[in-house]
């Protein structure tokens, strides 16, 4: 096998030198066309760009294809072999020192990808000729009656010669030997045509415009706004293709002495252009250069956030990520959806995700749907029971999203799934013990309701006897006798009212609290009335009493009287329960603060009024002041109280007091008293 391919090595290799002497040959002979007398050097020298570009892409070995190229060519105006055979040396030699000092210099990729290998490109160019301008000297000044002036414009013009075209033509080669990065859609290649059209009218404005016997403007500063052009909107292929173009039009106009250099001789128009092109060649490749490595910088941390994202929606486990084609197709899986759904990435990539779904969810059409809806809404939610690889089934929350680039074409969905199954049993658990719960809570409710309503038949009528006992009509009962039956009858109207309590506390954790009769409620005989109903209790206790109601209060308060009465009766009997020394005030007044901030209807009601319960009594500890609004509780809970109650008034109170719109606050101290502070809304609190 080796035998027979290093043949066929061979003639490709000599194949590609004969190409390379072809190409070279062919372009000298047009370049020599230009040639500057006295001697053999041209200010415009494309072929060691060529011969540059060669050994850079094909390689050193190439290198008897420069020389034969060169060496043909120089025959055709040289008669003497050994003096082309210097000038194709020094050619030779040129574009292998070229080589050189770009890989050193660059390195051995293509050599115009940052501002900075442009730079040192240039000097490379700047370089490398030296050696074929100084080789050349050889020839010229043994064959040729040449003064040392005439030997040094020689050098100069070769010199500048080579340099221009390692500006103009090597860049142009490499550039086009290399991928373009630009997408080339409708826009862009219109964009294109506009670009090309709008640059031959400024080449013709700028060089070919004027007359040859007609004094030209120097309009050269046109084209630099065409290189800019093309170095921001496309890459440095489209840069060095307009500065080629540029160039070559150029010099056909300055040979047919018209632009701008034509005022002057051949010889220092063309230097004068190699200057122009010069400039403007290496003024397009920094600027291309540098958006070059400005895309691949940003392209690279793009594409270097692209893979973080990536490992990250890979490894993430508490979440199965996955992506769909438009189809519903599985085009990628994560760690997360393998351990939620029990498949590897090999198994399902490729396969449509409505396996994922119980058989009666697929039936009807739902994968079809949900991906519809997000195609339509852009993103839609789902929660629903789907389907693992062992057959098993798990409550699923899924987040489907529609991909779309930026021309808005469906590209695919991207879907979020949590397996929510445990979630899901405990709020199925909750939710049964909570139905357990209020089942509970409503025949507790309904027993203490018809307990009470059953306990108050007999109680009614024993309190009737009772009274009639203590009223002693006949005047048979002794005074002891009397006042047993006093005692039967206050005893029967205390557990009324705790009968009363209950009913009230039934009717409220039923869910159906109390009815209210909303209507004006007079302060005057709100006062009267408690004066009368604990004036005597004061009295025998001992304690002052006072009912203050303060000047500038509206004569009426909408609201419930009886549930407003029965709320001021528990604290003010709560007041006199805990108070031993003394007394007892109830201060009526109007307030437009002091409840709690963002209450509703105090809020936006008109104003309040608030009737303020104070004792000098015994004081609620600050970790009780919550618990006494609470049904049974008691500051003093234990066993052997020392005070009797059944803790049902201050939670009966709260609940009556937010019925009607307002809300009883506390504040006390052990052994400073309390007071106890209902406000009400001044309008109307109906339901």
């Amino acid at each position: 096998m080796q035998q027979v391919s290093a043949p066929i090595r061979q003639v490709s290799y000599w194949l590609w030198v004969a190409l390379l002497a072809s190409v070279y040959f062919s372009v000298a002979k047009a370049s020599l066309l230009l040639a500057i007398p006295p001697g053999y050097a041209t200010a415009v020298w494309p072929p060691s760009g060529i011969a540059l570009a060669a050994i850079l892409m094909l390689g050193v070995r190439y290198w008897p294809g420069i020389w034969i190229g060169a060496a043909v060519a120089n025959l055709t105006i040289e008669t003497s072999f050994a003096a082309a055979a210097v000038f194709a040396t020094g050619n030779t030699l040129e574009a292998l020192a070229g080589a050189m000092l770009t890989r050193r210099a660059i390195g051995p990729s293509y050599p115009l990808g940052r501002g900075e290998d442009v730079v040192k490109f240039v000097a490379v160019a700047a370089l490398s000729p030296t050696v074929a301008a100084t080789i050349a000297l050889i020839p010229l000044s043994l064959g040729h009656a040449l003064t040392g002036p005439q030997l040094l414009s020689n050098w100069w013009t070769w010199w500048q010669g080579d340099a221009a075209g390692i500006i103009i033509v090597t860049p142009l080669i490499l550039a086009w030997t290399t991928r373009s990065p630009i997408l080339w859609s409708r826009a862009k290649v219109f964009e294109a045509a506009c670009f090309v059209l709008l640059l031959l009218g400024a080449v013709w404005i700028a060089f070919g415009s004027a007359a040859p016997d007609r004094e030209p403007y120097p309009l050269t500063f046109l084209i630099t706004p065409f290189i800019i052009w093309a170095g921001l909107s496309f890459g440095q292929r489209e840069v060095t293709a307009a500065s080629a173009v540029v160039c070559g039009l150029a010099v056909w106009y300055t040979v047919e002495r018209r632009g701008p250099f034509a005022p002057f001789s051949l010889n220092e128009s063309l230097l004068l252009f190699l200057a122009f092109a010069s400039t403007v060649v290496v003024t397009g490749l920094v600027l291309s250069a540098l958006l070059s490595e400005r895309r691949k910088s940003a392209e690279t941390r793009l594409s270097e956030s692209e893979e973080r994202f990536r490992l990250m929606v890979l490894n993430v486990t508490d979440y199965a990520i996955f992506m769909l084609d438009r189809e519903g197709l599985i085009t990628s899986w994560n760690a997360g959806a393998e351990r939620i759904k029990g498949y590897r990435a090999n198994e399902v990539i490729g396969r449509h995700f409505s396996r994922f779904y119980p058989d009666e969810d697929s039936r009807k059409g739902k994968p079809r749907e949900v991906l519809d809806r997000a195609a339509i809404d852009g993103r839609v939610q789902d929660e629903g029971w789907r389907v693992r690889k062992d057959g098993t089934m798990f409550w699923a929350t899924v987040v489907i999203t529609a991909m779309r680039d930026a021309h808005g074409t469906l590209l695919g969905f991207s879907k979020v799934v949590r397996d929510l199954t445990e979630r899901k049993r405990a709020e199925s658990e909750l939710m049964g013990a909570t139905a357990l719960a209020e089942k509970a809570n409503r025949a507790k409710s309904e027993f203490l309701a018809r307990m009470s309503h059953e306990l108050r038949t007999p109680l009614n009528s024993l309190m009737i006897l009772a009274k009639l006992l203590t009223d002693n009509a006949g005047g048979n009962l002794t005074p002891k006798q009397v006042q047993q039956a006093q005692v039967i009858h206050e005893a029967g109207g205390d557990l009324l009212a705790l009968i009363n309590d209950l009913l009230d506390l039934a009717k409220i954790e039923s869910g159906v609290p109390p009815a209210l009769n909303i209507g004006p409620a007079g302060l005057s005989g709100l006062k009267d009335y408690l004066e009368s109903a604990f004036g005597q209790a004061a009295r025998d206790a001992g304690l002052r009493f006072d009912v203050v109601v303060e000047e500038g209060l509206p004569d009426t308060v909408e609201t419930d009287a009886l549930r407003l009465r029965q709320i001021l009766r528990n604290l003010l009997a709560n007041a006199f329960k805990f108070t031993r020394q003394g007394g007892v005030a109830l201060r009526i007044a109007a307030s437009k603060s002091g409840w709690t901030p963002g209450h509703a209807r105090l809020d936006q009601a008109q104003g309040a009024v608030t009737f303020s319960v104070s004792d000098t009594g015994l004081g609620i500890p600050e970790d009780k002041q919550e618990l006494i609004f609470q049904a049974f509780q008691q500051v003093d809970g234990g066993t052997n109280r020392e005070f009797g109650g059944t803790g049902l008034g201050l939670s009966i109170s709260k609940e009556l007091a937010q019925r009607l719109g307002g809300e009883i606050r506390v504040s006390s101290a052990p052994g400073s008293g309390s007071t106890f502070t209902l406000y009400l809304p001044l309008s109307s609190a109906r339901d």
